[in-house]
């Protein structure tokens, strides 16, 4: 449970494979700086200026709603692909009358 807090985190800064951006940069406009660039200095964080991030932070903000359009549009073209995978291994096996099927019940709530 004391590990919950870093998976999210995880989970939010790592870009998607089927987007190609991450929850946190559709979000805020920008990515993530890790614990360990904090920590440990690292050319982003020793050349930090205030002034231009925020210039930045703005003309990401502009663009975010593009970036958020685009990210959408590929997870649909992803979905497509990947119908178009699963139907042809669908192979269709017609039914006639008489033929024996297997027929799905509702099941109900035991509530």
């Amino acid at each position: 449970m004391n590990e919950l807090p870093s998976v999210l985190w995880a989970l939010r800064t790592t870009p998607k494979t089927t987007i190609g951006e991450s929850p946190y940069s559709l979000a805020f406009g920008t990515e993530a700086v890790l614990p360990p660039d904090v920590a440990i200095a690292t050319l982003r964080t020793r050349s930090y200026d205030e002034e231009v991030s925020n210039e930045g932070l703005r003309a990401s903000l502009d663009v975010l709603e593009e970036r958020c359009a685009d990210a959408h549009l590929k997870a649909l073209s992803y979905k497509r692909a990947i119908t178009r995978v699963d139907n042809r291994k669908v192979r269709p096996r017609p039914v006639k009358l008489g033929d024996l099927v297997l027929r799905k019940t509702e099941v109900s709530d035991p509530t």
